[in-house]
């Protein structure tokens, strides 16, 4: 069994640690418009082997996104 999770595992674990508001979220093949992000206003609530789950700022974790690692294209802080 590997220990390799993938390159931005680490840095979700950090935001997951400091609870740092995160902006905007862009996700591979998204059915979003072009420029448009899939989340806004999130926290990361849990990061997986090779997933993270995002809750919504101030929502009391009612709204969570999972999403594979694979998948997040970009993030803005």
């Amino acid at each position: 069994m590997s220990n390799y999770f993938g390159p931005y595992r680490y840095f979700f674990v950090q935001l997951l640690a400091s609870q740092q508001l995160i902006s905007e979220v862009f996700l591979i093949d998204s059915n979003q418009p072009a420029g448009t992000p899939d989340l806004t206003g999130v926290r990361v609530l849990e990061v997986g082997g090779d997933f993270v789950v995002f809750t919504q700022a101030g929502s009391a974790g009612a709204t969570r996104s999972y999403v594979a690692l694979d998948k997040i294209l970009l993030v803005e802080l």
